[in-house]
């Protein structure tokens, strides 16, 4: 998983507090809010990026021969896109939305997709335990 000898990143982001968007305005304005932020994050990142939706609020960013910092800088940067405007949620109403992100980085190519994810996740519920709305990398031990 690894592309010849250059590190591969994961972002993997979650939206902060969507179950209460489903809860509060509906399952359309969840939707709505689903279909935003995948174009938000596709639209600003690099076109070798690859960025996908995980499942429920999750959405995963691969971002081949990047450094953990990079990652770290590009997951900030969506941080603060996804938080500064916020998204139309129909009939003019507008949400403010956060996400909490875990970035992880293959450094070695025998690195399997799975321990990488759960790195990612780890460093995923770190971020959402300190508050949310940030974004922390994983830990090596």
């Amino acid at each position: 998983a690894n592309m010849g000898g250059q590190p591969v990143s994961i972002l993997l982001c979650d939206i902060d507090h969507f179950k209460k968007v489903n809860d509060i305005h509906g399952h359309a304005a969840g939707d709505e809010v689903l279909r935003e932020f995948g174009r938000r994050l596709r639209e600003n990142i690099r076109p070798l990026d690859l960025a996908c939706r995980y499942g429920g609020e999750e959405f995963v960013v691969i971002m081949p021969e990047t450094s953990q910092e990079l990652a770290q800088q590009a997951g900030e940067r969506l941080r603060q896109l996804i938080a500064e405007s916020p998204f139309a949620i129909g009939r003019g109403d507008e949400l403010k939305v956060t996400m909490s992100g875990g970035v992880a980085t293959i450094a070695q190519p025998d690195d399997a997709i799975e321990a990488i994810l759960k790195r990612a996740d780890d460093a995923l519920y770190r971020a959402k335990s300190a508050g949310r709305n940030k974004i922390e990398l994983e830990t090596i031990l």
